[in-house]
């Protein structure tokens, strides 16, 4: 038997994600989102803005660094695909208890099963 068309495409859902982020800046690699396994072929826009830095801060989308920000600096790009966005906050030589922070703003698109 055929569908032939007979059930309509799933219809694309869109979430708007919004959050702060505080790590130590130890050099360690931080998962701040990461896609739901439940959703087929995210993608969106990814913007990162770094309130206060101690070294500046990496920005990595699916483990791929795409940007070095310091204080005051925000990135934004729109990505074809969406599984992971993390920061490292880099530590300055020397330094011991220093906080960095930002946000984490993401218009993603997806269709879910």
């Amino acid at each position: 038997m055929s569908c032939g068309g007979c059930c309509p495409d799933r219809p694309i859902a869109t979430d708007e994600v919004c959050q702060n982020w505080e790590f130590r800046c130890d050099s360690t690699d931080r998962t701040i989102w990461e896609a739901d396994g439940d959703v087929i072929k995210p993608f969106g826009t990814v913007t990162v803005l770094v309130e206060n830095s101690c070294d500046g801060v990496e920005v990595y989308v699916n483990d791929t660094l795409i940007a070095t920000l310091t204080e005051g600096q925000s990135f934004s790009k729109t990505f074809n695909s969406l599984k992971k966005v993390s920061i490292t906050c880099l530590k300055p030589d020397g330094s011991t208890g220093s906080i960095c922070c930002g946000k984490l703003c993401m218009t993603v698109h997806y269709k879910k099963c």
